[in-house]
């Protein structure tokens, strides 16, 4: 019984803090947004793990999130893969994308994905960097999502030796975030401010 109160506990905590950061992401002003999105890149672009990556796991950015499509463009020069996710049957397809201008639509959740046909479909053992979204994070690294699940279960099937980095404005960052055993932090955590490595 004290594990049920304490899930349901938690559940009501993560809730919370969804409601409170997207509201606080949803009021940057569009100039902050944009001039942290490439202070963000830049510190991304400058890591030894894209450097060294190939093929790189990403999302497309909604809702107010760091604007990911600096990286995906600046990756596709830099002659890298870029894998993004599809919702099929309450689950993530992940294709490579070579051209987002003609082989993205918008899918589920208004989130511009691949489109099938016209993509090669890709499997979690070609990615060598995975770029995580999140609602909100802690400085430990523990990461909360948007409460349907879908990248947590694709976080668990990545190899524990890819790295997997996160990408968040400061006003995104709280002191805990409630975590259980099978919940999957980030290796590395990007502000505009700051680098957070794990402690």
């Amino acid at each position: 019984m004290r594990n049920e109160k304490s899930s349901e506990e938690n559940k009501t905590i993560k809730e919370n803090i969804r409601k409170i950061i997207q509201g606080k992401r949803k009021k940057l002003p569009t100039g902050y947004r944009e001039k942290s999105s490439k202070i963000i890149e830049e510190k991304f672009l400058n890591t030894a793990y894209y450097i060294n990556s190939k093929n790189i796991l990403i999302y497309h950015p909604i809702k107010g999130e760091v604007d990911t499509k600096i990286i995906i463009r600046e990756a596709l020069k830099d002659k890298k893969n870029i894998i993004l996710p599809r919702v099929h049957n309450y689950k993530l397809k992940l294709f490579f994308v070579e051209n987002p201008s003609k082989q993205l639509e918008k899918g589920a959740y208004s989130i511009m994905e691949p489109i099938s046909r016209l993509c090669k479909p890709a499997k979690i053992y070609d990615v060598d960097l995975v770029v995580i979204p999140g609602v909100s994070f802690d400085k430990n690294l523990n990461r909360l999502g948007y409460g349907g699940g879908y990248y947590d279960k694709i976080l668990q099937s990545i190899p524990e030796k890819i790295k997997k980095i996160a990408l968040c404005f400061n006003i995104q960052l709280v002191s805990k975030i409630p975590v259980m055993d099978h919940d999957i932090r980030a290796d590395i955590l990007i502000t505009e401010t700051k680098i957070y490595h794990p402690r």
